[in-house]
């Protein structure tokens, strides 16, 4: 009788042992593959790509995408955020929040997500407006189980810079009293794949103002996607400019100039272009003088 019950009380510390190590499995130090494991992941986007002149945004967007599952916060500062399952991560990082005339989508998949200007037709041309200022971020995290990591994507700006000034000679002794352009060839999309402006063109209308240091001089600041730079490519596109430019007595001159050749090597953040612009008794003619590149840099209208 003593052997018996001794034999049942065996069975059971052996059954309860069995189903320790069953309850147990998913946090053994060899991780099975068919158990889920979590972490935490602490966010803290990096603004330091911001110009002395510009504010913080104040929501930060970001998009933790995976194949097995995607996370979306909205955040205001630095946040830790937990029970994300341990994977690696493609994360997205912009600032989506108040900015006008700009829609995205594709965000749940990094080879998808993208920023899209407003854009309308008229006359036969397809218009964009000027890029506002987003930032984004495209990085890569790897969640640890039941560790916490760090994310720190730095947000840096989409836009590009293009300045231009429109030099006036030879004006007849007639006051200008405006310069409006149209450039084609220009961007409307952004694509976070590779944080450049994917293939897209539509013209930009814009205008001027005279400048306060130079006589004769109008100055136009445009904030763009991108110019299209691959001008190698079999369907190239290119980037022509309608000048407009309006005389103190009313009268209206329009010429056009062909652009692409300066915007061939535009990939850095800011091109800076002076035209010359000269009126005569035949009309009016238009020429590149001069251009140069920068990584940064802003114009004060």
């Amino acid at each position: 009788m003593k052997t018996s019950i001794k034999n049942r009380n065996y069975l059971k510390w052996i059954l309860s042992l069995v189903c320790c190590m069953l309850m147990v499995s998913c946090n053994l130090i060899d991780f099975s593959e068919d158990c889920t494991y979590y972490g935490d992941v602490e966010l803290k986007p990096d603004w330091s790509a911001l110009t002395k002149d510009e504010t913080k945004p104040f929501l930060t967007d970001i998009y933790l995408l995976s194949p097995q599952h995607n996370y979306t916060y909205n955040i205001t500062s630095d946040t830790l955020v937990t029970g994300i399952q341990a994977v690696s991560y493609k994360v997205l990082a912009c600032n989506a929040y108040g900015l006008d005339n700009i829609s995205f989508s594709g965000m749940d998949c990094p080879n998808t997500a993208q920023a899209e200007l407003s854009t309308w037709e008229e006359n036969g041309r397809l218009y964009t407006l000027q890029a506002p200022a987003l930032y984004a971020a495209n990085t890569d995290l790897t969640v640890i189980p039941f560790e916490r990591v760090v994310s720190e994507p730095v947000l840096k700006p989409a836009i590009r810079q293009i300045n231009i000034d429109f030099v006036v000679v030879d004006n007849l002794g007639v006051g200008v009293s405006s310069i409006n352009g149209e450039l084609s060839g220009i961007a409307y999309k952004y694509g976070f794949k590779q944080l450049d402006a994917p293939e897209s063109s539509a013209w930009l209308a814009f205008g001027s103002v005279p400048n306060e240091e130079k006589a004769n001089v109008f100055s136009s600041g445009l904030k763009v996607f991108g110019v299209n730079p691959d001008k190698q490519a079999t369907d190239r596109i290119d980037n022509l400019l309608d000048i407009a430019l309006q005389t103190s007595d009313g009268n209206i001159y329009k010429e056009s100039i062909d652009l692409t050749g300066v915007f061939s090597g535009f990939t850095t953040r800011m091109i800076h272009i002076t035209i010359q612009i000269r009126l005569g008794l035949m009309g009016m003619s238009v020429e590149v003088t001069g251009w140069d590149v920068s990584d940064g840099g802003t114009i004060e209208l």
